[in-house]
């Protein structure tokens, strides 16, 4: 491998241009030949104002995607790789969401680390989410819950904030395109996992994070996608038809159980009737504040 190898950054924008240009801001000159951003806001006011980002770079560092619709995290992120995949070969994917603040060292660390541990195929990053770190969580298969440590019944995900990969560990779609949003990289990570894949997260804090800057938590779109991913997670997850349903179980318990405590917390129905209706596929998306428009696909 090169000793300088080719990087192709993978972005979504959801609105929040402004918040966009810091994140890019902090990864310029860290040796990411190209960001592909595929803007998902679905409104053309906020596509001018993604498209504007290119100005702020070196020509070609930017390729900005607006997408024809909100395709949520997998989609989107599924659109900015075949986009990646068009302009050539590269050595290395880098996921990265939108919300970071990354530190001077990152992508340096975490290609020099993957390059000395040649058999791993995902790895993530430590975050310095404000009051605490963000790191290795581990998923607990039947009950569906997360643990800072490993657990009986569990399994490593690697977060999907900042997570650089190897082409190679892609077969065809870099996530499963039924996942709006939550989930996704529990699927992922137990993919790789079964397909006899190392993953692996950097231990040092690279970066900051703030989640749920774009979805909006305790809106319906927040309870509903999370309730969703649980429900797709069991069958990505279940050996068999007795296991599946052991997990459906156990996790109607625990999420009705959530369901109430966040209905109380925030004096609101929103979280018991987004459980009640996640069972279901429906277009549930962010409430927008402006017109919608007719649907469009350029690449800047």
């Amino acid at each position: 491998m090169p000793s300088s190898p080719r990087i192709c950054g993978l972005m979504l924008a959801y609105f929040k241009a402004d918040m966009t240009l810091k994140c890019l801001r902090t990864l310029a000159g860290q040796g990411i030949e190209t960001i592909m951003l595929v803007d998902n806001s679905h409104c053309p006011e906020e596509h001018q104002r993604t498209l504007q980002l290119v100005q702020h770079f070196p020509k070609g560092w930017l390729k900005v995607v607006i997408a024809e619709d909100n395709l949520g995290f997998a989609k989107g992120m599924n659109l900015a790789l075949d986009h990646a995949r068009q302009l050539g070969e590269w050595d290395y994917f880098l996921l990265l969401n939108n919300d970071i603040t990354a530190k001077p060292d990152l992508v340096s660390q975490l290609v020099e680390y993957m390059q000395q541990q040649a058999n791993i195929m995902l790895l993530g990053v430590h975050a310095d989410a404000g009051d605490h770190l963000q790191g290795k969580l581990y998923y607990q298969r039947l009950t569906g819950l997360m643990f800072t440590k490993p657990t009986l019944g569990s399994f490593p995900v690697v977060p999907g904030y900042c997570v650089l990969i190897q082409p190679t560990a892609i077969s065809d779609h870099l996530f499963d395109p039924r996942y709006f949003m939550y989930g996704e990289d529990v699927e992922l990570s137990w993919r790789m996992l079964q397909q006899g894949k190392k993953i692996a997260i950097l231990p040092k804090p690279l970066l900051a994070h703030k989640s749920a800057q774009s979805s909006g938590e305790a809106s319906l779109f927040y309870e509903y996608h999370i309730n969703r991913g649980h429900w797709l997670i069991v069958q990505a997850l279940g050996h068999n038809h007795v296991e599946r349903i052991i997990m459906y179980t156990l996790r109607l318990l625990l999420l009705s159980a959530r369901a109430v405590l966040r209905s109380w917390r925030f004096r609101s129905m929103t979280p018991l009737k987004a459980l009640l209706m996640s069972g279901l596929r429906l277009p549930i998306r962010p409430v927008l504040t402006v017109k919608p428009h007719e649907k469009t696909y350029t690449v800047a």
